[in-house]
């Protein structure tokens, strides 16, 4: 019994290298059944395009409402959030009624509109130092 309990792990580091060795066309297929990691990003970015451009041409809230859960987030830059939007914000000069509705915003904070979708409504987000605040992506919950 002894014997076999020192032969056995020997056989191990000799048989293991020789499976791994034989062929990668008994190797199992990893991916099947799911979707690489490459696959979803393209998937994902392919996703984003088809609702920006539904977005722009459109005009879509529900497109809008996408774009602003699934590709925003605080810290992006404004030119990031404009090439997810697909559309520069217009910037809102008197922008002092949205900082004092609510949020934790600056009076320095800059304020830019996204909008109207074809329902009128505007999306108002802002930015301090060129970066945006205070965002909260499940604000934009889908139903």
């Amino acid at each position: 019994m002894a014997i076999l309990r020192s032969v056995a792990p020997w056989m191990m580091c000799i048989v293991v290298p020789l499976l791994l060795n034989s062929g990668c066309e008994t190797m199992p297929e990893w991916d099947s059944g799911m979707m690489s990691g490459t696959r979803r990003v393209e998937k994902k970015v392919r996703r984003a395009d088809q609702h920006r451009t539904r977005f722009l041409t459109e005009r879509d809230p529900e497109s809008l409402n996408w774009l602003l859960k699934h590709r925003l987030q605080s810290g992006m830059t404004r030119a990031n959030v404009e090439k997810e939007l697909g559309e520069e914000g217009e910037y809102q000069e008197a922008s002092k009624w949205l900082k004092a509705t609510g949020g934790s915003f600056r009076t320095t904070d800059d304020a830019y509109k996204w909008g109207p979708d074809k329902g009128g409504r505007s999306v108002y987000l802002m930015f301090r130092d060129d970066v945006l605040v205070n965002f909260h992506p499940e604000d934009f919950e889908l139903d």
